[in-house]
């Protein structure tokens, strides 16, 4: 048994002891109808009683029948009622636990993976839940009830009973560990398999585009050829193993009816008795045999748990226990105190000690190399991540220190890659705030430069976006963003690399849109592009996780050494030119 599942099942612990009870109770109903049916057959064909004497027992019997039947039904609807719970619950705890580990615990994740554990791993614990949980609470009781019964009308007969039921769990054992092994297999390659064809998927135009995606297609022929061989070996294991119980379960209920034969030759077996024996042998094994079957088909979804628990167990990244949150209104003026951070892992720190003040009211760029630290100004303000050294402060407060869904709701952000979702372009904008009206939305799209192609389209506002944004360009699909962060009417705008993979054209128009929008906002804007960081008010330039150089972009342009080879290594030639 597995004993984190176990744990996780505990909240269903009354509807898995209901289960358990109610099969419990369809072992009493197959004793009584054993011991009817033996009697019925016993007085009708050897005492020669009539139909009309046989009555009773006749309707006892098909009593019994119904309550078995009644019995079933139920178990099987608290086990399936129980495996969801259970179920449902690990998995809200599993969404819970990726969001609360942010996206930067979860970069290195392939999102395919995440996906096939969210859905398909806890899906796959409803064998082990509804039918292997319950039935190894039965396999242990329902046999030693038929036991006792058999016993008691022949001793003998319950001996071999006892003797020949250890053989099952021993096999059951031995090759219930090449199924682990072979479950385990099989589905680590359905977790490549899904990440691999997830990933081929969202970037099929890249690879159609260098021309690619046919060697793709081999790829994912040779995981899937995987997969097809690990889910086969899975099943010949679960065959073998089902021939073998059923083989051992059919000799030895062939031994128990020679063993009852010579009682009845020598006279020492009443008819009757040797009947009900004969018909609660094989039942006596059912549960066994069952156990088996449900071990097998739990067993794939017992590989999948591990990879879920171990989602679960991630350490969330440290928070401070804020509560506090500043009045309406407030300048909300960020520094960066001393502030260092190391990601697990790096040879070297991202931020270094490193101070930088954004002023109110201010629009601050901050440019830079690759790996100078400037997404990590962005996490730092979004607490995604807390310093390790130094202290961010908001209006002299700690940043640790506010309510975290206070402080985000104060944020606006817009992702270099930002998500647009499948409907309608007001709808992708509303998710900003959802109870925006159409004044807003339009008021929003304006401010961000989108109202003019948004009116070019037939549909205007109500034209349906694909999901990703398909079907957009580039910049429509960023402007979009844009006025979606602008309808939050949140007071900090942050923006990460907004221009980084548009042409020229598209980056002209959005870097115009973002110089309108954040005018008279506080915007902190990560930039790659002089067209959108020198129309910020000051322009922070990073070098190893410090500032090299601040100041106006006039300022910068005529003294800093820093700025000037920046400018030549890192930004376009057209645009230093």
């Amino acid at each position: 048994m597995h004993r984190r599942i176990l744990r996780e099942a505990a909240s269903g612990r009354l509807l898995l002891a209901a289960t358990v009870l109610l099969g419990a109770g369809g072992a009493l109903a197959i004793i009584a109808q054993a011991l009817l049916l033996a009697e019925i057959v016993a007085r009708a064909f050897l005492g020669g009683a009539a139909l009309a004497a046989l009555a009773r027992p006749l309707l006892l019997l098909a009593g019994v029948a119904l309550l078995r039947a009644a019995l079933a039904f139920l178990r099987r609807e608290a086990a399936d009622a129980f495996s969801a719970k259970v179920r449902g619950e690990i998995r809200n705890r599993l969404l819970a636990r990726i969001l609360a580990l942010g996206p930067v615990a979860t970069s290195g994740e392939r999102t395919g993976e995440l996906v096939a554990t969210a859905l398909d791993g806890v899906e796959g614990l409803d064998p082990y839940l509804a039918h292997y949980l319950p039935q190894m609470a039965l396999a242990a009781i329902v046999p030693l009830a038929l036991l006792a019964v058999v016993t008691a009308e022949n001793l003998l007969a319950g001996a071999l009973l006892l003797l020949t039921a250890g053989l099952l769990p021993y096999f059951m054992s031995l090759l219930g560990r090449a199924a682990e092994r072979s479950a385990a297999r099989q589905w680590r390659t359905l977790q490549l398999l899904s990440a691999h064809f997830l990933d081929v998927v969202r970037g099929l135009p890249t690879l159609q585009l260098f021309g690619r995606s046919r060697r793709q297609v081999e790829i994912i022929r040779q995981v899937s050829e995987r997969h097809r061989s690990a889910t086969l070996d899975t099943l010949k294991i679960a065959f073998l193993s089902s021939f073998a119980l059923e083989l051992i379960a059919s000799l030895s209920t062939a031994l128990v009816a020679v063993e009852i034969s010579f009682g009845l030759l020598s006279g020492t077996l009443p008819f009757q008795s040797a009947l009900a024996i004969l018909i609660l042998v094989p039942e006596f094994y059912l549960p066994l045999r069952s156990l088996g079957s449900d071990f097998h088909a739990g067993v794939a979804g017992v590989a999948a748990a591990e990879r879920t628990f171990a989602l679960l167990d991630e350490p969330r990244p440290p928070r401070g226990p804020g509560t506090r949150r500043l009045p309406d209104r407030s300048p909300l003026e960020v520094r960066l105190c001393s502030v260092g951070y190391t990601y697990p892992g790096a040879d070297r720190p991202a931020l270094d000690g490193l101070d930088l003040v954004w002023r109110s009211g201010e629009v601050l760029a901050v440019v830079g190399a690759s790996g100078a630290g400037k997404t990590t100004i962005l996490r730092l303000v979004l607490r995604l991540l807390e310093p390790q050294a130094g202290e961010v402060l908001v209006d002299g407060t700690p940043l640790r220190e506010m309510d975290l869904d206070w402080w985000r709701r104060q944020i606006a952000y817009v992702p270099q890659a930002p998500q647009l979702f499948a409907g309608t372009i007001r709808e992708n904008i509303q998710l900003g705030r959802m109870d925006a009206s159409p004044e807003d939305v339009e008021a929003a799209a304006r401010a961000a430069r989108a109202h003019d192609f948004i009116c070019a389209r037939p549909e205007g506002y109500d034209a349906l976006v694909e999901e990703g944004g398909r079907g957009l360009s580039g910049g429509e699909r960023q402007r979009i963003a844009l006025a979606r962060a602008l309808a939050t009417r949140a007071p900090l705008l942050l923006l990460d690399e907004p221009t980084a993979r548009l042409d020229a054209e598209a980056d002209d128009a959005l870097s115009a849109a973002i110089a309108g929008a954040a005018s008279g906002r506080r915007a902190l804007i990560v930039a790659h592009r002089l067209s959108t960081a020198e129309r910020a008010d000051r322009i922070a330039v990073l070098r190893d996780g410090r500032i090299a150089d601040i100041g106006t972009p006039e300022q910068l342009r005529q003294g800093s050494a820093v700025y000037a080879n920046l400018r030549r290594a890192y930004f376009p030639l057209r645009e230093v030119d």
